[in-house]
């Protein structure tokens, strides 16, 4: 398959976001960080950036698991079940297990010695830490171990006698598929989160979110087989990104009743109310446009490399390991200069994007870390 520059790109961006994400919520904003600084942006700033981080959280590791998917076929046809299943050992099970027993638990380590809340050693507190198993930032590569084993037993056994992109009509989607598509995939959500509210976890995984990821890995599988990718991307980009600006506008709304009024969270977290139908429904619609849009935004301006691109892009993968150790520490750096919240916030911001590129890849030069990651 002819390499997708746009798709590097989009990688890249969405990987950035990741990083500021979690600055975001080190600074005061919505959302669960292992280290939260006492030096929150003021009142104003934190709504505004909260709204933030929510729009591209309803859309950003959904689109990961999209491009993931889109990515797999291609990979498993050329290297087949045994040397696909090898090489996701070694790109994804490692850096799993290593962030999940030890590299989340130092992190934590660094932070309570910090805060001087623990005396433990560092073993004894990795040790601690390791009797209950936590996915940390990177859940997203179990889930993702967790679909690929799912195909990969569907492609191998299933396939062979009944083929389910077979079974679909070539013809790009029509708006009406896509609308069925979006309510089928809110209406389920809806019903996921009565069992798992939004904000509960288990392991690191938030399951009240699992539906739409579903959804957009099936989703680029199906692309994939199809041929769609050009033609669906700029059908949504035109009409439901449009259509999801309107969702955004509530969503923002959501935000900022959740921010003013916390007693009023339950209605939109769980039960069946029309602020939790609203909910599931809005963020739906969110995913589905945004996606359609920077795919569509990132094929039409972006698809074209470089050496600097090139270098980033080897990278990437890196950051999303890594990235947590360089935002904590650039944080509580920060703590002793005597500047306003929102200044360092900018700054952390910056120093967290390009110290956590740099770090990767300083290690990276490592032949043993540079087959792994």
């Amino acid at each position: 398959m002819k390499r997708l520059y746009y798709l590097d790109n989009l990688m890249i961006c969405l990987s950035i976001l990741v990083v500021l994400h979690h600055v975001s919520i080190a600074y005061g904003t919505m959302g669960g960080w292992c280290y939260v600084t006492s030096e929150k942006l003021p009142g104003t700033a934190q709504i505004f950036l909260s709204t933030i981080t929510g729009l591209e959280a309803s859309f950003s590791m959904s689109l990961f698991f999209f491009i993931s998917a889109f990515l797999t076929i291609p990979s498993l046809e050329k290297k087949g079940v045994s040397r696909f299943i090898k090489g996701r050992l070694i790109r994804l099970v490692v850096p799993l297990l290593f962030v999940m027993i030890i590299f989340a638990p130092s992190i934590l380590y660094f932070i309570e010695i910090h805060n001087q809340t623990t005396q433990l050693s560092w073993f004894n507190y990795v040790l601690q830490q390791n009797t209950k198993p936590y996915t940390s930032h990177v859940w997203f590569i179990l889930v993702l171990i967790i679909f690929e084993l799912v195909y990969i037993a569907y492609w191998k056994f299933i396939k062979p006698h009944f083929s389910i992109s077979k079974s679909i009509p070539d013809n790009i989607p029509t708006h009406i598929n896509i609308l069925a598509v979006i309510l089928l995939c809110g209406g389920l959500t809806l019903i996921v989160r009565q069992f798992f509210p939004l904000g509960q976890n288990f392991i690191g995984i938030e399951f009240s979110n699992i539906t739409p990821y579903i959804f957009m890995y099936a989703l680029g599988l199906l692309v994939f087989r199809k041929h769609w990718l050009d033609d669906i991307s700029r059908k949504v980009a035109i009409i439901w990104f449009p259509i999801s600006l309107i969702a955004a506008a509530y969503f923002c709304v959501i935000i900022y009743l959740l921010s003013t009024e916390p007693t009023i969270v339950n209605k939109f977290v769980s039960g069946i109310t029309w602020e939790s139908v609203s909910l599931s429904f809005a963020q739906v619609f969110l995913c589905i446009g945004f996606c359609g849009f920077f795919l569509h935004l990132f094929n039409k301006k972006l698809n074209a490399t470089n050496s600097t691109l090139s270098i980033i892009r080897e990278n990437r993968y890196g950051v999303y390991i890594f990235h947590s150790a360089v935002v904590v520490g650039v944080t509580i750096m920060l703590e002793s200069l005597m500047l306003k919240p929102s200044v360092k916030y900018i700054i952390a911001c910056i120093l967290s994007i390009v110290f956590s590129f740099m770090f990767v890849g300083l290690i990276r030069k490592i032949p043993l870390v540079k087959r792994v990651i």
